[in-house]
C-alpha cells in the first residue's frame, strides 16, 4: 500500500472522528420562554439519545406517541397552572422536558381535533414523566382521552 493511500485513509478516519464526536457533543437548544426553560425534539437515535441524557435535568417531561408506538411531533402543547397558561408552544419531536415550579399543572396536546388532557403534580425533588398516546394516529376525529373533563362545544353554543 502506497504512503499517499495511508496518508487519505488516516486522514479520513480523524474526520470520521471528529464528526462523530461533534455529534455526541451536541446536546437539545434549551428555550426560555415567560420565565419557563423548555427543549422540544427527538427525532432520530441520536436526538432521542441526548433527551434521554437531559431528561433528570427537567422535572416535568412529556411524550407524545400513537397507541401503536409512532412517536408524534408538532403537536401543540398548553401547560397551564389553574387557569393561566404557563406555556404554549409547538413540539419540535416526540418530546417536550420543562422546567416548572412544584404544583399542579394541566397538560393540553393537540393535534388536529385530537385532544389529549392530563392533570399532573410537579414535585419539589425529582419530576414526573407524561405519556400521552393517540389513539387514532391519523386523528381526523375528536379524540377525549381525559376521562371526567368536558366535552368540546358545538361551534354556535353558549
Amino acid at each position: 500500500m502506497s504512503i499517499g493511500i495511508v496518508r487519505a485513509l488516516l486522514a479520513s478516519m480523524c474526520l470520521l472522528g471528529a464528526g462523530a464526536t461533534a455529534l455526541a457533543d451536541q446536546s437539545p437548544v434549551r428555550i426560555e420562554l415567560s420565565g419557563i426553560e423548555y427543549i422540544t425534539g427527538g427525532i432520530g437515535a441520536d436526538d432521542a439519545i441526548a433527551f434521554l441524557d437531559v431528561a433528570p435535568r427537567y422535572n416535568l417531561r412529556i411524550t407524545l406517541a400513537s397507541r401503536t408506538g409512532e412517536y408524534l411531533s408538532d403537536i401543540d402543547v398548553t401547560i397551564k397552572s389553574g387557569t393561566k397558561p404557563i406555556l404554549d408552544v409547538q413540539t419540535a419531536g416526540p418530546f417536550l422536558f420543562t422546567r416548572v415550579p412544584p404544583g399542579r399543572y394541566t397538560v393540553l396536546a393537540r393535534s388536529g381535533n385530537a385532544l389529549e388532557v392530563r392533570h399532573v403534580v410537579v414535585p419539589g425533588r425529582g419530576g414526573v414523566d407524561v405519556r400521552l398516546y393517540w389513539a387514532d394516529p391519523d386523528r381526523r376525529d375528536v379524540a377525549r382521552q381525559c376521562p371526567g373533563c368536558p366535552q368540546p362545544r358545538e361551534p354556535g353554543t353558549p
